[in-house]
């Protein structure tokens, strides 16, 4: 399977998805009839996670899909990548959202900052700037510590449609 700029798509690939809008990983592809209707679809489909890291997944129940800020997985068929705005981030993005997560824990408590993480990007309405959203869930996905400040400028190296 590839993506819209026709890279290949591998699992633990770091993405945006949903619109812009996730920053998190392909979970799983399912190409064959057999993988992807055991998740109820018809046609080939991948599974996108914003839980980071990407090890906490394997924590989690292989269907847990559903809500993205408790760390579900996402299912979307391939016809609709695109439209997604499913993309690779770029070595700027990759090293932008690094620096995100370093400072996510500078703002939440210390008995906190190790547990995994979603992550989220929204944009402040009043302000017209976009903010990073980092929900801290425990082992079982519920919320536990919420991490908001905005993006640093410059650090989309393309506009998310």
């Amino acid at each position: 399977m590839r993506y819209p700029d026709g890279k290949i798509i591998t699992v633990g690939d770091l993405v945006w998805w949903n619109e812009g809008v996730c920053v998190g990983f392909v979970e799983g592809i399912m190409e064959s009839y057999k993988d992807y209707s055991d998740y109820g679809c018809s046609s080939p489909c991948l599974s996108f996670t914003n839980l980071h890291p990407f090890s906490a997944n394997a924590q989690k129940h292989k269907q847990h899909v559903g809500e993205v800020s408790g760390g579900g997985s996402v299912i979307y068929p391939e016809s609709i990548l695109k439209d997604e705005g499913v993309a690779l981030l770029t070595g700027h993005e990759q090293s932008e959202l690094m620096w995100a997560i370093s400072h996510s824990r500078t703002l939440v408590d210390e008995s906190i900052k190790d547990l995994p993480f979603c992550i989220t990007a929204r944009k402040d309405m009043q302000r017209m700037e976009e903010d990073w959203n980092f929900q801290y869930v425990d082992q079982t996905c519920n919320l536990v510590s919420l991490a908001i400040f905005p993006f640093r400028p410059g650090t989309r190296t393309k506009q998310q449609t």
